[in-house]
């Protein structure tokens, strides 16, 4: 279960800390590679909408800043 205390962003906030586009966050967040939380009605087969909602815990995010690539040694 989900600690209250966690701090949860909308795609739309994280997008915009990790400079990126809103489909690129839900296409990380649907591979795996962003954790994420769905909750919310599931999309009904031949709907237009989507369904649900989609929240990127804070700390996943942090930790994802965090992260630097080594650069090639030259």
């Amino acid at each position: 279960m989900l600690p209250a205390a966690q701090k949860l962003l909308t795609v739309a906030e994280t997008a915009k800390l990790l400079r990126v586009s809103k489909p690129t966050v839900y296409r990380w967040a649907a591979s795996g590679y962003l954790p994420s939380i769905q909750y919310g009605q599931p999309r009904v087969e031949g709907e237009t909408r989507r369904g649900g909602a989609i929240r990127i815990p804070e700390a996943a995010v942090l930790a994802y800043l965090d992260f630097t690539p080594t650069e090639a040694a030259s």
